[in-house]
């Protein structure tokens, strides 16, 4: 009878500790791991209720990648990822909910850091969480859902297509092509080629100092104004127009023409420095600023 009494006994304690060691498990810690490369790094990366972080490592060998899992649990997503040579990709989802599912108001979603050597060619795509991108040269397809862009001291060919969200571009050198249905955009860069369109947000943009526009270039707002600045130096012909909204040019500028006709909207064009690359501007519904530096 002892020994029985003594199993019986056991039996809670163990079923205990075996549900610490499930709950451990499932729990889990912050995930992480080092992919080698021996070339030019290439990643792909898509994440769903997760922000963003992609950082240059300078010349380091390797790309590493993070999750910081925060207040969610590492069940309730499926993270998937290989690497084939240079190439990684990384996949993190969350699960499918049956039923009702509950979320508390204030809990953080999971955070995914990569840091990669500097040169690079990426794709990054994000559902809804924040995208930042900083410190790398390459090819950079950015794509966002829902959630504010940050990128910054970045070189190369940029393409980013935001639905809805803030975004920031900073000290970027090289071509720029954006499209933003809802948010605020701000751009500052030294540029060869530019084509920026929003839906639905004003338009700030700085051409820094050496800028050189290789290609025609575009800036575009349907319901937003556009600040425009722009080295003194720099030769352009300008076509700007508006549906709906004032044009305001404070360089000196060689009139081609110019309809103030409020039926047909305002047009004017003209060039700047004896003229250079096409630079066309238009809003639907906003005002045109347009400033030296």
């Amino acid at each position: 009878m002892r020994s029985v009494r003594l199993v019986t006994t056991c039996l809670p304690a163990l079923a205990l500790m075996a549900g610490v060691c499930a709950a451990a498990q499932a729990g889990g810690g912050d995930w992480q791991k080092s992919y080698p490369v021996s070339g030019k790094a290439s990643v792909t990366l898509s994440t769903g209720d997760a922000s963003v972080e992609v950082h240059s490592c300078g010349d380091c060998h390797a790309v590493r990648v993070g999750v910081e899992w925060r207040d969610r649990k590492p069940g309730d997503f499926n993270l998937n990822e290989f690497q084939s040579g240079d190439h990684v990709n990384f996949d993190l989802k969350e699960k499918p909910h049956l039923g009702i599912h509950f979320s508390i108001g204030n809990s953080r979603e999971p955070r995914v850091t990569v840091e990669t050597p500097s040169a690079l060619d990426l794709e990054a795509r994000t559902e809804d969480g924040g995208l930042k991108v900083s410190g790398v040269q390459g090819s950079l397809q950015l794509h966002t859902s829902d959630g504010s862009v940050d990128v910054e001291d970045v070189g190369g060919a940029v393409r980013l297509t935001a639905s809805d969200g803030s975004i920031k571009i900073h000290n970027v050198t090289g071509t720029l092509e954006s499209r933003s249905s809802d948010g605020q955009v701000t751009v500052e860069g030294k540029f060869t080629g530019l084509q920026l369109h929003s839906s639905d947000g004003n338009l700030d943009v700085t051409l820094a100092d050496g800028t050189q526009l290789n290609t025609a270039s575009r800036i575009e707002s349907s319901d937003g104004t556009v600040k425009l600045r722009l080295p003194r130096s720099l030769a352009l012909d300008l076509d700007v127009s508006t549906s709906d909204g004032g044009i305001n040019c404070e360089l000196p500028l060689t009139m081609e023409g110019y309809n103030s006709a409020h039926s047909s909207g305002h047009n004017l064009r003209g060039h700047l420095n004896a003229g250079g690359v096409p630079l066309t501007i238009h809003t639907s519904d906003g005002s045109v600023t347009i400033s030296g530096q």
